[in-house]
């Protein structure tokens, strides 16, 4: 069974001899497995921090060089911290390289306007 994980690095390696709608497929499936990875690591982070204090979290949140605001509410804060950890696995630095890659190509999930 392939993980989120292995199957954006799949994509991502196959993107590049990639055009047109096979690509935009690519970025379509990307685009779902990068949401699941994140919300994963949201749940992960969320189970992890859960019962954390509030210094605590503004330290954690230092220590990801995730600003700390306190007017922001605890969800968004872990929420802001699943996102920093979630941007720096293989699969999501890959799949952001890939978009970047499309992009560059004329292909984007985002219609023109």
């Amino acid at each position: 069974m392939t993980t989120s994980t292995q199957r954006l690095l799949e994509l991502s390696a196959v993107a590049p001899a990639a055009d047109g709608e096979d690509l935009l497929n690519l970025l379509r499936e990307g685009n779902m497995l990068y949401h699941q990875g994140l919300q994963e690591t949201h749940q992960a982070t969320a189970t992890r921090l859960q019962g954390m204090s509030t210094a605590d979290l503004a330290s954690a949140a230092d220590a990801a060089n995730v600003p700390y605001d306190a007017s922001r509410d605890r969800e968004e804060m872990v929420l802001l911290l699943a996102l920093a950890e979630w941007d720096m696995t293989p699969a999501a630095l890959a799949y952001s390289a890939m978009v970047e890659d499309a992009a560059r190509r004329g292909i984007s999930l985002l219609p023109e306007e």
